[in-house]
């Protein structure tokens, strides 16, 4: 199909610019992609990029047009496409600037940009864009550095309205650095907060000692104290590691500890993996509900926990074969005996992500 392009003078000349996936300058007008084909030192040559279209457009070497374009294609134009590359090109350029994820900078874009729905259509999902524009960010963010001695660099130390965000870069024994992220205002929400539902102080550490969680907590209540506050929550949630637990018990006596809903439902269905009984999990109902209900004892008043157990006890003795027999060996070794850390059933939030908490009652 031949599309005639009504142009009357050089004045009517609207030329803009956009980037192909490698970078390279596209010349935009009336709707069609133009690539530089030929440079002299007095004019740039573009030609069309569809690839059977010969039509063509020169420019002066600072891109102000001379003559071309007005010759129709043998295709019609395509805003839509160039609406689209325009968006990707923003995302990219974004991620080389900032820092925020990826996910956050292309719904922005996306609700930032008046674009129709065959522009949306065209535009590669998130998840598809994503690996894309990982490697153009990995050309500017540090390597993962190979020993715990690096340097950070200074715009990782600020948040980005240039305030402090290292908190905290130490050296506790040899070979054992500690890295604590958070900035003034995270920190009164951490000291402020008798339930903190939000990532307040991001802590980077070389292992999950006792010894190390215990410094981390020494050091936070000594800055609370500068700020004429208390670290003292009133509820803490954690997930399973076992040397946090008798550290929370002994530098925070009064507050409630809980474990996580999620990582508890996590560690039981790793045991269903290890055991070799995914299988059995997703094909054989019975056995899937069982589970389930071993699960949600989680759940459960805390004086029904043990009456919960012993009918699921008697429900797996009716199934055919034994497979229940040594998952529930293993949770009655391993979680009876604290069922007060793991249930969650009078926690208005049950995980240690507020959003999976609401999810998930």
């Amino acid at each position: 199909m031949t599309t005639t392009i009504d142009v009357s003078g050089k004045e009517n000349i609207n030329l803009t610019f956009t980037k192909s996936n490698k970078g390279q300058l596209l010349l935009v007008l009336n709707g069609y992609l133009y690539k530089c084909n030929k440079k002299t030192a007095n004019k740039k040559y573009w030609i069309c990029t569809y690839k059977e279209c010969k039509k063509s457009i020169h420019t002066n070497p600072n891109d102000v047009y001379v003559c071309g374009g007005t010759d129709p294609h043998d295709h019609e134009p395509n805003p839509d496409m160039i609406a689209a590359r325009n968006i990707r090109n923003k995302i990219k350029e974004r991620a080389l600037q900032e820092i925020i994820p990826i996910s956050m900078i292309y719904e922005q874009e996306l609700s930032n940009s008046s674009i129709n729905s065959t522009t949306i259509a065209i535009l590669p999902t998130c998840q598809e864009l994503g690996p894309t524009v990982t490697k153009v960010r990995a050309k500017i963010v540090p390597l993962l550095p190979q020993s715990y001695l690096f340097d950070i660099p200074d715009k990782f130390k600020e948040t980005l309205d240039r305030n402090r965000f290292l908190l905290m870069d130490e050296l506790i024994a040899r070979r054992e650095r500690i890295l604590v992220f958070s900035s003034d205002h995270q920190l009164d929400l951490l000291f402020s907060s008798p339930i903190v539902c939000l990532p307040c102080a991001f802590c980077l550490l070389i292992n999950k000692k006792a010894i190390t969680y215990r410094h981390i907590f020494t050091e936070l209540k000594q800055m609370a104290t500068q700020r004429n506050k208390m670290f003292a929550p009133q509820v803490i949630m954690t997930d399973f590691e076992t040397g946090v637990s008798p550290v929370i018990k002994s530098e925070f006596p009064s507050a409630h500890h809980y474990a996580c809903f999620f990582h508890f439902i996590q560690a039981i269905f790793r045991q269903i993996q290890l055991r070799g009984m995914q299988c059995d999990y997703v094909s054989n109902e019975d056995f899937r509900i069982l589970c389930r209900k071993l699960m949600a004892l989680v759940l459960m008043p805390r004086d029904q926990v043990f009456i919960g157990f012993e009918e699921i006890q008697a429900a797996a003795d009716r199934l055919d074969g034994s497979q229940m027999e040594t998952l529930l060996t293993y949770f009655e070794d391993n979680w009876l005996c604290n069922i007060d850390l793991w249930n969650v059933s009078r926690c208005d939030t049950r995980t240690n992500n507020v959003c999976e908490g609401e999810y998930t009652e």
